[in-house]
């Protein structure tokens, strides 16, 4: 009896049901007449068999490896280097008969090689592509922290570490960890829309902005679960407070103090969470429109008022200035003359023709004479 067995191939005899030859690629030869003969074949692709005890004794020695994985290992099966296969604890078996051969030396060298993986503790260096695709979410975790940021290390549940930009990786098999990656930039946050009343009872909106960036991320992990809401309240209850305490006409004069008042309150919330205000301004002041038009009424009136009063001090001055004249023309009749002359003046420079009107008897009296040659 003639058995093939293919380059990428290996194979059993089997003589009555029990296993008594490993064969090798090629053709083999059985003279077996009073047995009952079977072959049993297996593709070497497959890196893990798992074979018996009958089985496993017959392979030589260089063509399988047993490996034994602990509860906090875990073996990486490379094909020419190249990561192929992730074993879990337990016993394996390896096929190692793909080699390469020197064609100088003639030394065979395995192209399939074993080598374990401590995964105990925690912080290990980061794997690269290939290994990370066969490793299990559950066994390893890995974080890219960029620029303007910082990751907080987890152990359990338990701030261990912060970490920097750059990228950081841990085993989770003895302990559990988990990272959180906390933006170091400056935000923005805005509060639009909120309704308030002054002392006076007047309603109105506000839009408040404010530029904060975080300080300390560890305490911002540890003492808030969202900061940006927290800082939110804030804002709201610090324009209430600042509001409230003041009638409408405090607080479009004070405008500015108002939003001073207001960022010391919301900058003692901020740094108890970690974060840091930077900036806090009141953006808008909005009142309803019954409110808007009677404040415009308000502001035409005393605007009114003010070009009455100026109107009066104006009257006031010419007046004086009128009765000073009149004194100095009482003390200086020749002066009084003078004006008379002066106005004499002015209005003939104004008149283009005389019409003479006389009365009954008139024209007796009237005597013309003409000028001398």
């Amino acid at each position: 009896m003639k058995i093939e067995v293919g380059v990428k191939e290996r194979a059993f005899l089997v003589l009555d049901g029990k296993p008594s030859r490993y064969l090798e690629p090629g053709v083999h030869s059985v003279f077996a007449p009073f047995a009952k003969v079977t072959v049993e074949k297996f593709a070497t692709s497959e890196l893990v068999p798992s074979l018996d005890a009958e089985r496993l004794a017959l392979v030589p020695a260089e063509d399988l490896t047993v490996v034994t994985v602990g509860e906090l290992q875990r073996a990486v099966v490379r094909r020419a280097n190249v990561p192929v296969k992730l074993l879990k604890p337990g016993v394996h078996q390896v096929l190692t008969v793909d080699r390469t051969v020197d064609r100088k030396t003639g030394v065979k060298t395995n192209l399939v090689t074993v080598a374990l993986l401590d995964v105990s503790g925690t912080t290990t260096r980061p794997l690269n592509d290939e290994l990370k695709a066969l490793m299990p979410a559950s066994d390893y975790v890995e974080v890219t922290v960029p620029e303007g940021a910082v990751a907080l290390e987890l152990v359990d549940g338990v701030l261990r570490a912060t970490r920097g930009p750059g990228r950081h990786a841990a085993f989770t098999v003895e302990q559990k960890v988990s990272f959180a990656v906390v933006d170091l930039k400056e935000r923005l946050l805005h509060v639009t829309g909120q309704e308030v009343m002054t002392r006076d009872r007047v309603s109105l909106r506000l839009n408040v902005s404010a530029v904060f960036k975080v300080a300390d991320a560890a305490k911002l992990a540890s003492v808030a679960r969202n900061a940006d809401d927290v800082l939110y309240l804030a804002m709201q209850l610090a324009a209430r407070d600042a509001v409230s305490s003041r009638t409408l006409d405090e607080l479009l004069a004070a405008r500015g103090e108002l939003a001073t008042s207001m960022a010391a309150a919301v900058r003692e919330r901020a740094t108890s969470v970690g974060l840091t205000l930077l900036e806090l301004g009141l953006k808008d002041v909005v009142l309803p429109g019954e409110m808007k038009e009677l404040l415009n009424k308000v502001i035409a009136a005393q605007k009114a008022a003010e070009a009455n009063v100026i109107s009066r001090r104006e009257e006031t001055a010419a007046t004086r200035s009128l009765a000073q004249t009149a004194k100095v023309l009482a003390e200086n009749p020749l002066l009084v003359r003078l004006k008379e002359l002066e106005a004499y003046t002015e209005l003939a420079g104004k008149v283009g023709q005389v019409n003479l009107v006389l009365g009954d008897g008139a024209l007796s009296k009237l005597k013309l004479e003409l000028p001398s040659k």
